[in-house]
């Protein structure tokens, strides 16, 4: 009998760049006829609890995810960890850290978008994970830019005039935060931008999967990297990247197979044991 169960692997709530609570979302997923979820916010594990909560009640299953901003070498990259241990202290320490880092950058971007004549106010006590998408809708809302896109376009992309650049955090010390968390390491949407030599890299330094399923990932982009995913021996992951309700959203659209789900938690168990 095919298994018709779906699942969403990669989504995101108001911890943070996205706009819905997490139980609202995992409603939401019901809704759209998923079996199972992972919410990955941006460096912020702090929606899981009430997103489990929401699942128990709706049958749906929740993954515990989030997703890790990396670096090989100079490139950025996101990294999707999956099925960790939510209190492991040196995680909970590296998410806080990161936190404060944000908070500081999107400061100096603010007061970047001052200088040029564009002030913006930003609800400390409301943005959980600081993220460009706050100042760009700070933008939209100040009535300096007419959309989000223009903001990124205009001021905050790579390298305009408001932009400040992360602090780099290796990959591989992201990896072995993951895996001593009990967890799994998968390489975000992966695109038209990642060279197979960083995926070579990230191999090497123990990543465990790509994610091959993404909206930004047309027909033939998808059969290229499950093709590497299979010549590297890596578990496949996928999903909608939701932020928030709109016309064109993805959430019960861009899914993949419930067995993906399974065997994304297999590889973590597989690490649980060498740990212990």
């Amino acid at each position: 009998m095919v298994d018709v169960r779906r699942v969403d692997l990669h989504t995101h709530t108001h911890h943070s760049d996205g706009s819905m609570s997490p139980a609202a979302l995992v409603a939401r997923a019901y809704q759209k006829g998923l079996k199972g979820i992972a919410i990955t916010d941006h460096d912020c594990v702090d929606g899981l609890a009430e997103a489990a909560a929401a699942g128990a009640y709706y049958g749906v299953e929740v993954a515990a995810g989030v997703e890790l901003s990396a670096s090989v070498g100079p490139e950025h990259i996101h990294l999707l960890g999956y099925f960790f241990d939510t209190a492991f202290p040196a995680l909970r320490h590296h998410l806080a850290t990161v936190r404060e880092n944000r908070r500081t950058r999107m400061r100096q971007m603010q007061a970047r978008l001052a200088a040029q004549g564009m002030p913006i106010e930003l609800d400390w006590v409301a943005i959980r994970t600081p993220c460009r998408p706050h100042a760009a809708a700070a933008l939209v809302e100040a009535g300096h830019v007419d959309s989000v896109r223009e903001a990124f376009a205009l001021y905050l992309g790579d390298g305009k005039p408001a932009y400040v650049p992360k602090p780099l955090y290796p990959a591989e010390d992201a990896l072995a935060l993951v895996h001593a968390a009990g967890g799994i390491g998968v390489l975000a949407h992966p695109g038209h931008f990642t060279a197979a030599s960083t995926i070579q890299a990230l191999v090497d330094m123990g990543m465990d999967g790509l994610e091959t399923i993404h909206p930004m990932h047309d027909e033939p982009l998808t059969l290229y990297y499950r093709q590497l995913a299979h010549d590297f021996g890596l578990i496949e992951t996928g999903g909608s990247d939701f932020h928030r309700p709109d016309p064109n959203e993805m959430l019960g659209k861009c899914t993949v197979p419930y067995g993906w789900l399974a065997a994304a938690q297999a590889r973590a168990r597989r690490h649980k044991v060498y740990a212990d």
